[in-house]
């Protein structure tokens, strides 16, 4: 599962300004290698690809075989791709980058790439954007501003995050339930559910950071309008409009829509409880897929973006396709002629409709829009994610809510809505905690 941790590089003063110092000194103040030159185009070359899975080709099959056509129609070009699993390897790249011998390109969390670009140690790829304009230009919408600082492009996006309901339509057909669209169809039918014992939705709070659905609904009320003021201080997050929406989820909690045991439970036993027929609906992602597309209940199953609500605040068609971290080039790559046109080479590859067809193959939602080739009868449950990624009538949000603020706030603001859904905050006190982690308690 691509679960989304938070585990930021945390670089010390002395330490930060030393990186800063060593970079200062490597640059070449504006007089930027003559790229024109072709002479290294056939010249061999390894550059160095470290992503966050102990084992690429099983974990991220996707990413595996497009590094191994890219060898395959570029064979002066090695790639040495290492692979170690998620909390070591944002423990390694943060040694390494203490060290100054970062890998050349690199997986990493938002939080630690925007460090990482303030302290002098990645590449600008707007040029690499300007120069391959047909590819730039197909790319969702909101993939290339969360990694944009001070002028600089200092990421691009790994893969989409895509997140959402998956729904057993076979249990909503058993029980005469209507496939909601509006939080009013949904209250009617956890009502249903609740008194034929089905679980409406699955959820494990013992993982508090499954509460995707939840962050776009929260989105539905006006957080990305707010949100700016509320870090700023000048608006708090206990206002009017969220503590509407958190009293949706006290209420979906009194009429039972969650699993009697949701603290006892994690975000894999909720999994399981959907796929063994055990709950209607599942919060959750695209990642998800392979596993359901495996299960007895495969053909059943469809994807929701969840619903609208009557009060809520400006668009309410928001879906959630949206960049979960980016890959990042060291800037030390520009010293090295061969070695950033391989790397040039490597990403244009990757965001060509040739490495989005590898991912669609993957059951991986590319980053550009594209169509592309789907064997319906093998991958159903794929399919239709990708049908309500095209679907025109719904707007990504710019982000994942809890991915552009600061990782204790990111904490708070989840662990915030499994109080509510445990039953320990009332939406009022749920709210406040969100605020004191802002002010610093």
């Amino acid at each position: 599962m691509k679960k989304v941790l938070r585990k930021s590089l945390s670089f010390s003063v002395g330490l930060y300004f030393l990186m800063v110092g060593v970079i200062g000194c490597s640059q070449n103040n504006g007089d930027f290698i003559n790229r024109s030159n072709d002479q290294s185009s056939n010249q061999k070359v390894t550059i160095d690809v470290a992503i966050h899975v102990a084992n690429p080709k099983g974990q991220e099959a996707a990413f595996y075989q497009t590094v191994q056509k890219f060898m395959e129609k570029n064979p002066n070009i090695e790639v040495n791709l290492q692979g170690t699993e998620q909390k070591a390897h944002i423990k390694k790249i943060k040694m390494m980058a203490q060290s100054d011998t970062l890998p050349d390109i690199f997986w990493i969390l938002p939080a630690s790439a925007k460090e990482l670009e303030e302290a002098g140690m990645l590449l600008d790829l707007t040029d690499f954007l300007n120069e391959n304009r047909g590819i730039i230009e197909k790319f969702h919408s909101n993939m290339l501003n969360p990694y944009q600082l001070n002028g600089s492009q200092f990421g691009l996006p790994y893969q989409s995050l895509v997140t959402g309901f998956w729904y057993n339509k076979a249990l909503f057909d058993q029980y005469g339930v209507k496939l909601p669209e509006t939080y009013t169809d949904l209250i009617e039918a956890v009502k249903i559910f609740e008194e034929n014992n089905v679980i409406a939705i699955a959820k494990g709070s013992r993982d508090p950071y499954s509460v995707w659905a939840f962050l776009t609904m929260l989105s539905r009320y006006g957080y990305f309008d707010k949100i700016d003021n509320i870090l700023a201080g000048e608006e708090s997050y206990n206002n009017e409009e969220f503590l509407k929406f958190y009293k949706k989820i006290a209420e979906l909690r009194e009429l039972g829509a969650f699993p009697e045991n949701v603290a006892a439970l994690s975000y894999f036993h909720s999994v399981q409880m959907f796929l063994n027929g055990e709950a209607a609906m599942l919060d959750a992602g695209v990642w998800e897929t392979k596993k359901i597309e495996e299960s007895p209940i495969a053909n059943d199953v469809g994807f929701w973006w969840g619903p609208t609500f009557s009060d809520g605040v400006g668009n309410q068609q928001l879906s959630s396709i949206v960049p979960a971290a980016p890959l990042v080039v060291s800037k030390k790559v520009e010293d090295d002629e061969a070695k950033y046109e391989a790397v040039m080479k490597f990403l244009k590859f990757y965001y060509s409709e040739e490495g989005a067809q590898i991912m669609l193959e993957n059951q991986v939602p590319p980053m550009i829009k594209f169509k592309g080739e789907i064997d319906q009868e093998k991958h159903p449950v794929f399919a239709k994610v990708i049908e309500q990624m095209n679907n025109p009538d719904w707007t990504s949000q710019p982000n994942q809510p809890d991915l552009i603020v600061p990782e204790p706030i990111a904490n708070a603001i989840n662990d915030s809505i499994y109080g509510v859904i445990n039953g320990i905050y009332t939406p009022e006190e749920a709210l406040n905690v969100v605020d004191k982690k802002m002010n610093g308690h």
